[in-house]
């Protein structure tokens, strides 16, 4: 695990070689929810204790069903068991997650607030969705890194079958293959990762937020191509409905049958993608004592047996930073990397 991360923040500090060629609101209870009441946090002995009474929301900036909402779930199912407090994750995906970042800034610095989040939190930033730089705005208690790798799928009538085949089109008809994406998100890295290291061009158009957004276009024919988490492609490509013509890095946790068999970047001939697909559990500015305890917190149900076999059952395995130093460390890193990625790409806003 230490190494894991010591090989991210490597990368994250190395930021210019990354790419070298390259709401609705609904809100769903994790426990019964009463009237929330004081909540954050109080001291003991010095230390501070969170949460102390009332409800805690978690804010996820994605629609419901997806991978970071149901990662959110299964944190504050355990997080109330651990605590014996009300939490509740909130649903916010007005403004590509705009207005979610706005609210935990500007949240009370008492830890009843929190967040739960993809890169997708610095890529629109720097995109300029967004005024809210992730280091100056924020506190980020934890970080986990997603062991399970981002697949390119098509269409199941799509006449790709092979990662060559797609790039033999491209090749033969530069931009007219049309790849579906939240642009300016995370997943939009990733792809543009893979778009550079297979040496090709297509045609990006929005599809929304969240990979389930894709997956939707996809099954529908309105886009050719995308890119989205194993997880969320897993039941789609048992069932048929979708085809999976590679993954864009070595999947590091345990690989569901369904996927074994599918091919890595590598295993085709290129490149894998060097974006790490990171989490944050992160709230408006607070104090450090504060965010100590939350990580403190955060890790005992992290490491959980039933938390740890829940992610794997959603094939959401991962590791976790070793503390909130870390975490911080992280944070500061990634946004130099994300930044030199963004312009890179061309989608750095003005000012930034």
């Amino acid at each position: 695990m230490k190494k894991k991360f010591a090989i991210i923040l490597a990368m994250a500090l190395s930021a210019t070689c990354l790419f070298s060629a390259c709401g609705n609101q609904a809100s769903a209870p994790a426990s019964d929810a009463s009237a929330p009441g004081d909540t954050g946090s109080s001291t003991a002995g010095g230390e501070a204790v969170w949460p102390s009474t009332g409800t805690v929301e978690i804010y996820v900036p994605f629609a419901a069903g997806g991978n970071s909402d149901l990662c959110a779930r299964i944190f504050a199912e355990a997080f109330a068991k651990e605590t014996g407090s009300n939490f509740v994750v909130v649903n916010q995906t007005e403004g590509n997650g705009a207005v979610c970042y706005n609210n935990i800034a500007n949240a009370p610095a008492d830890g009843s607030i929190l967040g739960w989040v993809t890169p997708s939190w610095f890529t629109s930033y720097f995109a300029g969705t967004h005024d809210l730089n992730p280091v100056e705005k924020f506190s980020t208690m934890a970080v986990t890194t997603a062991l399970t790798a981002q697949y390119l799928i098509v269409p199941n009538d799509s006449p790709f079958d092979t990662v060559q085949d797609l790039v033999d089109y491209c090749a033969a008809n530069p931009n007219s293959l049309i790849f579906g994406m939240q642009l300016g998100s995370a997943s939009h890295y990733y792809a543009e990762n893979c778009k550079q290291n297979l040496g090709i061009t297509w045609n990006y158009v929005e599809t929304g937020s969240g990979d389930t957004a894709r997956i939707t276009a996809i099954m529908g024919n309105i886009i050719e191509a995308t890119t989205v988490n194993g997880a969320q492609a897993l039941q789609y490509v048992e069932a048929g409905e979708v085809k999976a013509l590679c993954s864009l890095t070595t999947a590091g946790g345990t690989v569901p049958d369904a996927l074994k068999g599918i091919p890595s970047l590598e295993d085709c001939g290129y490149d894998n993608i060097t974006v790490d697909n990171v989490n944050f559990l992160y709230g408006p500015v607070m104090d450090d004592a504060l965010c100590e305890a939350i990580n403190q917190t955060f890790t005992k149900i992290f490491n959980d047996t039933d938390v740890q076999q829940q992610l794997l059952d959603l094939n959401q395995e991962q590791e976790l930073c070793e503390d909130y130093a870390q975490a911080t460390e992280m944070v500061n890193s990634l946004y130099d990397s994300y930044r030199s990625v963004a312009e890179s790409l061309g989608v750095l806003a003005p000012g930034m």
